[in-house]
């Protein structure tokens, strides 16, 4: 039995990531088929370019704080409400219903989240798609990879920060939802915010404002809410982690992406920088 258990894991593992990859896949062919623009730019000077977008976007990203206004603090405020909340009253309860559900069914289409959200997928993704931009002389499909690249990296930047200074102990550790040991350096003390949720919705929010599809869009968060779920599924992951690495992620990606598209019609109108506030989920950044 335990034989068999395993390759159905194994099994199941390689459906996931083969579900992953035929996505992003057509992501990619997607981009390339659309009408793109290429102007003739040597190798080098486009990663030249990208390396100075890429800390330009870095210190948009960092420097977001400083520029909140009030409704952008009542954002913040909410998003803290919503996994205190949950903390308080949901944590534990949507722990246990989700141990006494396990199907069949459900055990075969979590994987597809979990392998998702992973921090190889992402990097593989926006590499994926960048590296088809450069071969393809596409500059929006090199953006749109640029753009999974920087929203992955700077999303889980911030988390991994947190992770490690809050120290708050996973569910299968038996120790409760409000167990947190501050600078902990083991991963089953890293539950807080989820990695997994804050990967995959930093790629879909990334990739949905680039590609600008309704079914894309759907079709992408639907992916990182399954992701989110399949964290709870697992044990691996509290209701108020996934929360927060939800809103991270999507906070991030947004942002990055409205710095790609900014980015984007300079490079059309031939202007190399911005003096225009990007949105970050409503929150202004200036550079």
């Amino acid at each position: 039995m335990l034989s068999v258990h395993r390759k159905m894991s194994a099994f199941r593992s390689i459906a996931a990531e083969g579900v992953i990859r035929f996505i992003f896949f057509a992501v990619t062919i997607l981009q390339l088929c659309c009408p793109w623009t290429g102007r003739g730019e040597s190798t080098g000077d486009m990663f030249s370019q990208d390396a100075t977008g890429f800390y330009r976007d870095f210190r948009g990203v960092f420097s977001s704080p400083a520029h909140f206004d009030d409704s952008d603090w009542m954002r913040v405020a909410a998003i803290a409400g919503a996994a205190t909340l949950s903390t308080l009253f949901f944590d534990e309860p949507v722990r246990d219903f989700a141990l006494n559900h396990h199907t069949p069914f459900l055990d075969t289409v979590m994987p597809v989240g979990d392998y998702y959200g992973r921090f190889r997928t992402g990097y593989g993704v926006g590499s994926l798609i960048y590296l088809g931009g450069i071969l393809a002389g596409a500059d929006d499909v090199r953006l749109t990879g640029r753009a999974v690249l920087e929203a992955h990296t700077f999303a889980m930047m911030i988390t991994g920060v947190l992770k490690a200074t809050t120290g708050r102990s996973r569910p299968f550790k038996q120790e409760g939802n409000t167990r947190f040991s501050l600078f902990a350096t083991e991963n089953p003390n890293w539950s807080f915010p989820s990695g997994h949720a804050t990967s995959a919705f930093a790629v879909s929010s990334a990739l949905s404002t680039r590609i600008k599809r309704p079914w894309a869009t759907v079709g992408l968060y639907a992916l990182s809410t399954l992701t989110a779920m399949q964290r709870v599924y697992d044990d691996k992951h509290w209701l108020s982690d996934t929360i927060v690495g939800a809103a991270i992620g999507t906070a991030v990606g947004l942002a990055v992406g409205n710095m790609i598209n900014d980015e984007e019609v300079r490079m059309e109108h031939g202007y190399a920088e911005s003096s225009e506030p990007v949105p970050l989920l409503g929150v202004t950044v200036t550079f």
